[in-house]
């Protein structure tokens, strides 16, 4: 993944063109790793994913393959054969496409787009096969897939990749880089951001590839991710981008719906590696031995709070609040914290304003107060009803958020314990969620 930072904080809410609620569907897709398998190599498995992805109001899966007909990586046949198994046994119209990750190995490409073309999940839009990919850049789409393709019958496709901006542009001239991909590839029939860094640059980067998109009179899927460590792993340590919680999801939400893009996809439902899964899964590593060192915290609430803006997006309509909920994001150990594995390799850059904080987001249906026991620390937050977020300074030991209300405890809520020392640095932030009842209509909350 390539992070983006570095852009002005004052273009960060750069809008393109776009009708109060865009014309056509509104999709949300999230993106799919299909080196990984969530709930292990098995139809049910893949069932679990689909019906979680559901739930949240997510159409359809963007696949990531990063190899096809490979002996020595098969898996990646594996999985996928998995995965359209599950989708149709579940007959519950869950679109999946195929985000190519491999390079211009063609021959596979057009292997794998044309083996699954014609199954009854696979998405087309506007009758035609949708198909992605992640910096995919090069001319060699034309001769090296388009063409072979239409030869096996294939020849309806409709291309939105993530294009990487090209040499001789950057961030700051991030609109007319992204113009300029579509007129060196004027085979584009929309564009992609695969968001991943700051949210305040996700915003800026979703504005210039959809201001370019508009231009163009092309479709443009934006991108939000949850949060990110670093794309590579080397020897002199690992950039951390500060997500800020319920706060930097929000701020993203807030963007794709005041400017409503086309499409969305989620970055991404499951990259365990660098951190900006959304999956609920509560125990990554359970089939997946190369992600138990660092532990993997749950990130249900960046999904439980997605739920709220997902059906925002798609109907131009906020969701009512109508019941109580607490959301809670934070590191399970300080920056200060020094990993006793001294072969671990540390964070070495810090992106954005990093603290150590919990960052908490509540929807109330009427004020009430937030106890956040950290550690030993008691902190008292009064909060309005409506959607507010609140940062406390977190202390070594138990976490524990409560929600009072007229002296009595509404909901309470514990999440993982933070680490006073360590054996590896873990910079893949612990989040959950928890939901109040309902309360009757008629009912009114002294205070």
């Amino acid at each position: 993944m390539k992070p983006f930072s570095g852009v002005f904080w004052a273009l960060v809410f750069l809008a393109f063109a776009r009708p109060a609620l865009a014309a056509g569907p509104h999709y949300v897709f999230a993106h799919y790793m299909v080196c990984y398998s969530d709930y292990g190599q098995s139809i049910a498995g893949y069932e679990h994913d689909i019906q979680d992805a559901q739930a949240a109001g997510i159409d359809g899966f963007a696949l990531d393959v990063g190899d096809y007909d490979d002996p020595a990586q098969t898996y990646y046949n594996t999985n996928i054969f998995l995965m359209y198994a599950a989708a149709e046994q579940l007959s519950n119209g869950f679109k999946l496409f195929f985000s190519v990750d491999m390079g211009d190995n063609t021959n596979a490409i057009v292997d794998m787009i044309h083996t699954y073309a014609n199954r009854t999940n696979s998405f087309h839009y506007q009758g035609r096969l949708v198909v992605s990919s992640f910096c995919g850049n090069g001319g060699f789409w034309t001769n090296g897939v388009f063409q072979p393709l239409q030869a096996l019958g294939v020849s309806n496709l409709f291309f939105i990749p993530f294009f990487a901006i090209e040499s001789g542009y950057n961030y700051y001239t991030e609109s007319a880089g992204a113009s300029n991909l579509l007129v060196e590839y004027n085979f584009l029939n929309g564009m992609f951001d695969f968001a991943c860094g700051l949210p305040n640059d996700i915003n800026y980067i979703n504005a210039s590839y959809g201001q370019a998109c508009t231009n163009a009179g092309k479709l443009f899927m934006a991108g939000c991710s949850p949060s990110y460590w670093g794309d590579v792993q080397t020897s002199t340590g690992r950039t951390y981008f500060e997500s800020q919680g319920g706060e930097g999801a929000i701020l993203q939400w807030n963007w794709i719906i005041q400017n409503q893009p086309d499409w969305v996809e989620i970055v991404t439902w499951n990259d365990f590696n660098e951190d900006t899964y959304v999956s609920p899964i509560m125990n990554p590593e359970q089939y997946e031995g190369s992600v138990i060192t660092p532990h993997r915290y749950s990130h249900a609430g960046y999904l439980a709070l997605f739920e709220h803006y997902i059906p925002w997006y798609k109907t131009g309509v906020e969701p009512p609040i109508n019941q109580d909920s607490i959301y809670y994001f934070y590191r399970t150990h300080s920056t200060n914290a020094v990993a006793s594995n001294t072969n671990d390799v540390p964070v070495s850059v810090y992106m954005g304003n990093v603290q150590d904080v919990i960052y908490t987001t509540t929807f109330l249906t009427s004020p009430a107060q937030l106890v956040v026991a950290s550690g030993n620390t008691l902190t008292t937050n009064t909060v309005p009803a409506g959607i507010s977020s609140q940062r406390t300074p977190f202390a070594p030991g138990a976490q524990t958020f409560t929600l009072v209300r007229g002296g009595r405890t509404a909901i309470t809520l514990q999440g993982p314990n933070i680490l006073a020392h360590i054996t590896n640095y873990d910079y893949f932030p612990a989040s959950g969620a928890l939901f109040g009842p309902v309360p009757p209509a008629n009912l009114r909350v002294q205070q």
